[in-house]
């Protein structure tokens, strides 16, 4: 991709979440949709079985490095701390200066959090201290430059380290997908489908040109009320990927018309499917 595009995107990402981090720890608040994707990525990367064993007395285990990617308004950090351990520390790394000042106001007082207000594509920049894990929770799809990121990764990481990384599969009512085939279906209008800048399908392929091995992944399937999946493409960063040409308040009043539409056809509820992907250096 062109570096005036690449730069372009960040930008407007930035901007974006700038604008959220009160609709996101709202959305969080009723759903608890990112503390779920976080446990499940941090167990699926194997971090739980190390705690099992400081738990089991298995002689002193030291703390672990954890890089927080795209950590947002801290939901993610405060979950790894309880993985990294009283002597470890979990370091966010966030592009968006507006949820870095509500991670640090959530996290004040905790010494082994801390934050980084930075580019994703330059953590071998941001950080010095060799990691033990490198987690992309619920961000890695809205990295333009993701492949510069993960070779980033790959450098940080200590010899047996793990990257992990989840991202949006689809959206979905009674089985079907929202954008793809029912909105089409009850207007006969054409809607966006959610659009990102990382090409997602291409992640798996770039973890093995890094270097990674033991590559694995799955689904995890997340439900929750209508309101609630209305609620998550109202957040001004989410609605961007819908209608990116549209002011915030216009695609919040767009996303508001699409899913009166789901409502007047009966439907109540809803889920959403993640994909999450794991490896060793």
């Amino acid at each position: 991709m062109d570096p005036a595009k690449i730069e372009a995107i960040k930008k407007a990402i930035r901007q974006n979440f700038d604008a959220s981090p009160e609709n996101y720890d709202e959305f969080e608040d009723r759903t608890h949709l990112f503390t779920n994707l976080t446990m499940e990525l941090a167990m699926e990367s194997g971090m739980a079985e190390r705690v099992a064993l400081s738990a089991m007395g298995s002689g002193p285990r030291p703390g672990l490095c954890i890089a927080d990617v795209g950590c947002g308004t801290g939901i993610s950090t405060l979950i790894l701390k309880n993985f990294a351990g009283p002597d470890g520390l979990v370091t966010g790394i966030d592009i968006s200066h507006n949820m870095l000042e509500l991670a640090r106001k959530k996290t004040a007082g905790l010494p082994t959090l801390h934050f980084i207000e930075g580019d994703a594509a330059k953590l071998d920049e941001l950080l010095r201290t060799p990691q033990d894990a490198v987690l992309y929770n619920a961000c890695i799809f809205l990295l333009p430059d993701a492949e510069r990121s993960v070779r980033g990764a790959h450098t940080l990481l200590k010899d047996g380290g793990v990257i992990g990384m989840n991202f949006i599969q689809g959206s979905y009512i009674a089985g079907r997908d929202l954008f793809s085939e029912l909105f089409p279906e009850w207007t006969d209008e054409q809607y966006p489908a959610p659009k990102f800048p990382c090409d997602v399908a291409s992640l798996e392929g770039t973890l093995k040109e890094t270097g990674f091995h033991g590559i694995r992944n799955g689904i995890a399937e997340k439900k929750m009320a209508l309101e609630d999946l209305k609620r998550f493409y109202s957040v001004p960063a989410q609605s961007a990927s819908l209608y990116p040409k549209l002011s915030v308040g216009d695609r919040r009043s767009a996303v508001e018309k699409m899913f009166r539409i789901a409502e007047e056809k009966g439907f109540k509820d809803a889920s959403m499917k993640w994909k999450w992907i794991v490896a060793k250096k």
